[in-house]
C-alpha cells in the first residue's frame, strides 16, 4: 500500500534516507528536519503490519520555465531498505508519484539523480547543467572604479536578495521561485552574503559565499549588469590577502571567463538535474511557442509510464493564435488515432530535453534520437524560444 506519511512516521523516513544515502544527522538536526518536515510531502510503501518499506517526497514547488513560474514537482529521497529492493517498489512508487501531480495540475517534474539511466527509464532527462570556475587570485581582474558600494548581509536580509534574483531566474529553465523558508534554510544556512549597490541604493548584484582555509566558494554570482559585476569582482579580489583560489558556481551560457584579464582559468561543465513532462497536453497548452503564420506541426510521442501522454498532438497557429490538439492512443491498439505519416516521433525524454531547450530537435535528430523529415525539424526549432536550462538550488 502507498499512502502519506504520518506525522509520528517521519522518523522512520529519517531513518531510512539517512541509512540509504548513507550520512548521519545529530539529534538537533533529526529534530529541526522533524519540524521542517511536512507528511503530506512524503508517501511510502507500506506492508501488512504498516511498516514503511521505501518512501518518496514530493517537494510543491514553482519553477521558472520559459518566462514565468509555473507548478513543479520536485522528486526527492527515493529510497528503499535493501532488503526491500528489486522487488518493483520504487517503480510503483515512481508511477504513483507521477499519478499524483498530474492530478494535482502539475505538469512539470525535476529531480537530482544519484543514476541517470535509471530516471531515464522512468521518463525523466537530463535538463540542467552548471559550470564552475577555478581562479587563483593572479588571474583576478583588475580593481574597476565603481559608484556604488557592496555590503554584508546575513541570512535574515534575503528580501534584498529576492529581486536580483528573480531577475535573473526568469532569464533560465529549471530555476527555483524560492520562499522565504526556502532561502532560509536551503539558500542562506552557514553562508555569507554580499550585496552590490549602485549609486541609488539598488541592489544589482550579490554571491553567497563561504571561506575556508585559502579558498573562496561562491556558491551564487549573481549580477544583472557591468556595474555589479565589477563591484562584486572589486570585493573578491579585497580578500587576496586571505585565500590564493576562488571557485565560482555559474549556469553553462557564462561568460564571465572571456571578461577576465587572464581567461585562461581552470572550468568545468556537470551534468546536474532531470526533468520530466508530467502532462504533455497541459505543457504544450502552456508553452509559449514562437508565432508561425499557418503552420501546423505534429508530435507523435511516445510515454509508456504515464499513458495518458501517449499519442499525436498537433500545434497549429492561425491569424496569431496557438491551437493544441490531441489524438490519444486507440484503446487496444498501439498505433494513434492520427498516423505519424507528417511531423515527430520521439519519447517523453526527447521532448522534455527540447522544451527545457538543453538540447536542440536538430541535436537529437542527427543522433537519432528523434525521427521525422527536415522541414518538420526545422519548423520545431524555430517556433522554440531560446531560454537556457539551469538550477542553482539542490534538493
Amino acid at each position: 500500500m502507498i499512502r502519506n506519511l504520518q506525522r509520528n512516521e517521519l522518523l522512520d523516513s529519517i531513518e531510512l534516507s539517512q541509512y540509504a544515502f548513507r550520512y548521519s544527522l545529530t539529534a538537533e538536526e533529526i529534530e529541526k528536519r522533524l519540524s521542517n518536515t511536512d507528511p503530506d510531502t512524503v508517501y511510502g510503501a507500506f506492508d501488512q503490519e504498516q511498516r514503511l518499506l521505501a518512501k518518496y517526497h514530493l517537494l510543491p514547488f514553482d519553477a521558472y520555465f520559459s518566462g514565468k513560474a509555473v507548478k513543479m514537482g520536485g522528486l526527492a529521497g527515493v529510497a528503499t531498505w535493501p532488503e526491500n529492493r528489486r522487488t518493483g517498489l520504487v517503480r510503483k512508487l515512481l508511477a504513483h508519484a507521477l499519478q499524483a501531480m498530474n492530478q494535482s495540475g502539475i505538469y512539470l517534474s525535476m529531480l537530482h539523480p544519484f543514476s541517470v539511466p535509471f530516471y531515464r527509464s522512468f521518463g525523466w532527462e537530463l535538463t540542467c547543467d552548471y559550470k564552475t570556475y577555478n581562479i587563483h587570485k593572479k588571474q583576478f581582474p583588475s580593481f574597476v572604479r565603481v559608484d556604488g558600494k557592496v555590503v554584508r548581509h546575513g541570512p535574515e536580509d534575503w528580501m534584498m536578495l529576492k529581486p536580483v534574483y528573480e531577475k535573473f531566474a526568469a532569464r533560465y529553465n529549471g530555476t527555483l521561485k524560492r520562499t522565504e523558508v526556502w532561502w532560509k534554510n536551503n539558500i542562506l544556512a552557514k553562508k555569507q552574503i554580499a550585496v552590490y549597490k549602485n549609486s541609488r541604493s539598488e541592489a544589482v548584484g550579490y554571491i553567497v559565499y563561504s571561506i575556508k582555509e585559502n579558498e573562496m566558494e561562491i556558491k551564487e554570482f549573481v549580477f544583472l549588469d557591468k556595474e555589479g559585476f565589477n563591484g562584486l569582482w572589486n570585493f573578491i579580489g579585497n580578500h587576496d590577502s586571505m585565500i590564493d583560489n576562488v571557485t565560482i558556481v555559474v549556469p553553462p551560457d557564462d561568460e564571465m571567463g572571456y571578461y577576465l584579464g587572464d581567461p585562461k582559468i581552470h572550468q568545468e561543465q556537470h551534468s546536474y538535474f532531470m526533468g520530466r513532462i508530467v502532462n504533455v497536453l497541459e505543457a504544450l497548452k502552456d508553452y509559449p511557442f514562437m508565432y508561425q503564420s499557418n503552420e501546423t506541426l505534429f508530435l507523435h510521442v511516445k510515454d509508456p509510464v504515464a499513458e495518458w501522454n501517449e499519442g499525436s498532438y498537433s500545434i497549429s497557429f492561425q491569424e496569431g493564435e496557438k491551437s493544441i490538439n490531441f489524438f490519444p492512443v486507440k484503446t487496444g491498439n498501439s498505433s494513434c488515432t492520427l498516423t505519424p505519416q507528417r511531423g515527430i516521433s520521439l519519447n517523453i525524454q526527447e521532448l522534455t530535453a527540447i522544451l527545457f531547450n538543453y538540447k536542440t530537435p536538430d541535436q537529437l535528430h542527427r543522433f537519432g534520437r528523434i525521427s521525422g523529415k527536415g522541414e518538420d525539424i526545422k519548423l520545431l526549432q524555430s517556433i522554440l524560444p531560446a531560454q537556457t536550462p539551469f538550477i542553482y538550488d539542490f534538493f
